[in-house]
């Protein structure tokens, strides 16, 4: 005890007790960046029931330091928990998203969509204009806080539009890269709508 004491010693025991918690820091902030690859497997839906299981992701404790902010500029979760919710990664840019968005619309004839919330990688009101072309009405329009460099990075995704499935748990139940096919964006609209849980 003695010798770790010495000016020497302590001076190296500050250094590796240093090291250790930016290794620390480090290895937290990596388990951050997520892949949505990594949300992508089917994690299904517990029998008998409407979540997905316990071992399935919680969206926002993957993206636990991703931040989205509404139209009014005011910074918000992605998701609610308590309600299943279809988030759709959109970008005015994107043909794709435009032929999905169209698709909605057609889908829901003028209801509104309670359970869709669009996040635009150039921000909220850039997807206004988006969804009025499509009268597509009460879906929750975010954007990122930051850049859409940044929502990429942390998401580590260049493809748009994705779709992901999260139950009333906040649980990733399953996620969708690219355009779906119409049949397919049946199943996904059914919980927009608020008529199913999970597509």
């Amino acid at each position: 005890m003695a010798n770790l004491l010495r000016p020497g010693n302590l001076a190296l025991a500050v250094v590796a007790l240093s090291c250790a918690v930016l290794v620390a820091r480090r290895a937290t902030a990596e388990r951050r960046t997520v892949s949505l690859a990594d949300l992508a497997v089917d994690h299904g839906v517990v029998v008998g029931t409407d979540t997905a299981p316990e071992a399935a992701p919680r969206l926002q404790d993957v993206l636990s330091a991703f931040k989205v902010k509404d139209l009014n500029g005011k910074t918000v979760p992605l998701v609610l928990e308590g309600q299943p919710t279809i988030v759709m990664i959109n970008s005015r840019t994107c043909p794709w998203c435009k032929k999905s968005l169209k698709d909605i619309g057609e889908l829901s004839r003028g209801r509104p969509l309670p359970r869709l919330t669009v996040l635009t990688l150039e921000g909220a009101a850039e997807a206004e204009p988006m969804l009025a072309l499509e009268k597509i009405t009460g879906a929750t329009l975010v954007g990122p806080v930051g850049t859409s460099e940044q929502l990429l990075k942390s998401f580590r995704n260049t493809g748009t539009p994705t779709f992901i499935a999260v139950d009333r748990n906040g649980r990733v139940v399953r996620t969708m890269p690219g355009y779906p096919i119409i049949e397919e964006m049946k199943h996904w609209h059914a919980v927009m709508l608020g008529e199913t849980e999970v597509p």
